[in-house]
């Protein structure tokens, strides 16, 4: 029994710890991009090093329950390396490293694996997926099977044990001061504290915690200091301007890189607009990616830092929980809210959260018409201003409205395709050809949305009512940039200008985080403010207290008791329309779909392939002529496709903003119901936007021949 007992432990454990080792600095060599930096960290890091081994070894001692333990290790082994490698080539895309919340995002993340990836890359990784899938079973196979008693007793007890002996170096690590759990900059915190123990955080770090202060008198007393703050004079009269915010995707001044040349100014309009109106840097919650708390801390006033490591709530919280915003503020005001955005509307789940954060409408990238796309296939600017225009005339009262752009999105190829683009600004000083290059197609992508941002200014002055725009970036690039490597110095800085068509507006030029942003507009505005906007408008970060209370509220509003609210919460999810205009069926009649002669293999024309319009609709299998239902309406575009008993039907063809035609041998009976609906990339769809009771087929039916000309779009995309 003893000598069982001792080959155990000189066995099992020996290879747990000797594993754990070495996958520990495997993974931190991915997450650096070099072995040398990994022995670095390890040189300077020791204790944080062996703490971060402890956690892998803690997980592959999971295997010594397992017959098959040989399998056991292998599976955990590959588990780690599967997330270390993930986390390396998210870095290579964007500054964040790879978090537990990013596995939410798989969904989304896998409608636009082809802007990241050539098809080869797809394919190759795919091919590796399966040779390892298929390893892992011949492995289990193969392995071989421990036999007799393991000590399952004794084994558990070992387990139980050094779960708890690494809680213990959690809570004196964290005690001391060597390790953090608040990650106020992600990309640092994986840097000084190791990827285990950073990602292990972020798997159980979610939401904000109960301060341990919180209490009803505490948020009460809160409350009636805020209570207390008054709205600011402003110069501009009684007279209520529209409000507009546009997050600019990757949205940057180039020239701040130090050793980037250009042929000319990129970004002309922005430059001229940040030296006429109200301007400054605006520290965001993010680098190279996440969006989405960008928009999150403009929208609410709220510090995403009180957060999970790398959280976004909107995947976590904001999808079940309303939030007090700009826009149920503005409600309140007699506003009309509105968002937009020229991608999926089911990207970081706004077709959810939108309706909790207070707005009426959205018109995400499925509610668009005549979108072009980049080289990277990233929708452009360009459409946001007839959107934003066609917003503003749509209701009688004023508007807010909140516009996400996505051109300037990564990844930037080292390729440029002249033959289909024009690409007039050219960009040199890195030194890489390639890189040289990328910052080319960048900076390209900038000047479109430079010149998006003075065609909306344009429009804006021509129109008769007042206005406020606020333009922003929402981060930086994901170039690998240092701080040294920007004049500012703080890659977290994007900048910000506030426009308006108002002949009195003031310019008060002022650095901002992110957060207070929304308090400095409705500040020059005098608007009545929101609990967390009136704490942004009497206290600054830095002021004692600061972060303690602002944390209380947070906390308060999204998972406490709502002291703060003493007669109830006041904030109901919305009942939010998609798009401006109604989608709707006229008629449908019988009919024969003939495809146009010079329609290609693909089912797009010659024009369709030279074009960069979105073509999203179901593939014409032949040239020969197809029998079905034209579906005749008005607002339809290639996202529109025919319903029928609770499943959107993918052959659906999209032929005009008028037209669509259901292949379809089987007759339609009278009284049936025939619906349309909107359908993103990701196949779900925002619900039935009209339903058409079929009357059924006339006695003897005109059949109707249609050769599609040039000018409609046959959509080749299947859903």
């Amino acid at each position: 029994m003893k000598e069982r007992l001792k080959n155990f432990h000189h066995s099992a454990v020996f290879i747990c710890l000797i594993l754990a080792i070495v996958l520990d600095v495997v993974l931190e060599a991915l997450g650096r991009h070099s072995l040398f930096k990994a022995v670095e960290y390890v040189w300077n890091q020791p204790l944080i090093f062996l703490y971060n081994c402890s956690i892998i070894f803690f997980t592959l001692t999971l295997s010594l329950l397992m017959r098959k333990r040989i399998f056991g290790y292998c599976v955990i082994s590959f588990a780690w390396l599967i997330l270390g490698i993930t986390n390396c080539i998210v870095l290579g895309f964007r500054i964040t490293p790879f978090s537990a919340i990013d596995m939410l995002m798989a969904r989304n993340t896998i409608t636009i694996i082809d802007k990241y990836f050539d098809v080869w890359q797809i394919v190759l990784i795919a091919a590796l997926l399966f040779v390892a899938l298929a390893g892992v079973i011949i492995l289990f196979i193969k392995s071989p099977t421990v036999t007799g008693n393991i000590y399952r007793t004794r084994t558990t007890v070992f387990i139980v044990a050094t779960f708890f002996c690494v809680m213990l170096f959690t809570k004196i690590a964290l005690n001391a001061q060597t390790i953090s759990d608040n990650f106020a900059n992600l990309a640092t915190a994986y840097n000084n504290y190791g990827f285990v123990y950073c990602f292990s955080n972020s798997v159980v770090d979610v939401g904000i915690g109960q301060p341990s202060d919180y209490s009803e008198d505490k948020m009460l007393e809160i409350k009636d200091d805020l209570d207390s703050v008054g709205t600011t004079d402003s110069t501009l009269g009684k007279d209520k301007p529209n409000v507009i915010f546009v997050q600019l995707e990757s949205f940057m001044d180039p020239s701040y890189v130090k050793y980037l040349t250009f042929n000319e100014n990129p970004i002309p309009n922005f430059t001229k607009l940040k030296e006429e109106c109200t301007s400054g840097f605006l520290t965001m919650p993010a680098i190279g990616a996440g969006t989405a708390n960008s928009e999150f801390e403009v929208l609410s006033g709220f510090n995403v830092a009180y957060f999970g490591a790398g959280e976004y709530p909107y995947k976590t919280i904001l999808g079940k929980q309303t939030i007090e915003t700009m826009a149920t503020q503005l409600k309140l005001d007699g506003y009309s809210t509105h968002a937009m955005h020229n991608h999926d509307g089911t990207f970081y789940d706004r077709y959810k959260v939108y309706k909790n954060m207070g707005f009426d409408t959205f018109t995400p990238m499925e509610y668009m018409y005549n979108l072009h796309l980049t080289q990277k296939n990233w929708e452009k600017d360009d459409v946001l201003t007839g959107e934003i225009m066609k917003t503003l005339t749509f209701t009688t009262s004023r508007d807010f409205i909140f516009t996400v752009s996505v051109q300037g999105h990564g990844r930037y190829p080292s390729e440029l395709d002249e033959e289909n683009y024009s690409y007039p600004i050219r960009v040199a000083g890195t030194g890489d050809e390639a890189l040289d290059t990328q910052w080319t197609y960048y900076c390209n992508q900038l000047h479109e949305m430079d010149e998006f941002i003075g065609q909306i200014i344009e429009r804006l002055k021509l129109f008769n009512e007042p206005v406020v725009l606020v333009m922003y970036g929402d981060h930086l690039p994901g170039f690998e940039l240092t701080d040294d490597d920007v004049e500012n110095g703080n890659l977290y800085q994007t900048e910000y200008f506030v426009w308006s068509n108002m002949d009195n507006f003031p310019v008060e030029d002022e650095d901002l985080a992110a957060y207070q942003l929304s308090t400095k507009v409705f500040d020059m505005l005098g608007f009545e403010k929101s609990y967390v906007q009136k704490f942004q408008s009497k206290y600054k970060p830095g002021d004692e207290n600061y972060d303690d209370e602002l944390e209380n509220i947070e906390y308060d509003m999204l998972y406490g008791k709502r002291y703060m609210y003493p007669d109830g919460w006041p904030y109901e999810p919305t009942n939010m329309r998609y798009g401006i205009e109604k989608i709707s069926i006229s008629h449908v009649e019988k009919g024969i779909y003939l495809p146009p002669a010079d329609e290609t293999e693909t089912g797009q024309t010659t024009e369709e392939q030279e074009s960069t319009e979105i073509s999203a609709g179901a593939q014409a299998d032949t040239v020969e002529q197809l029998q079905g239902y034209y579906i005749h309406g008005r607002n339809f575009n290639e996202c529109t496709f025919v319903w029928l008993d609770d499943a959107f039907l993918s052959e659906t063809i999209y032929i005009d903003r008028n037209t669509l035609f259901l292949p379809r041998n089987q007759a339609f009976d009278a009284g049936q119901e025939i619906s349309i609906a909107q359908v993103g990339d990701d196949s779900i769809d925002f619900g039935v936007e009209d339903t058409y009771v079929y009357p059924g087929d006339p006695a003897d039916p005109d059949v109707i021949e249609t050769n599609v000309g040039t000018e409609s779009v046959i959509s080749t995309t299947e859903k």
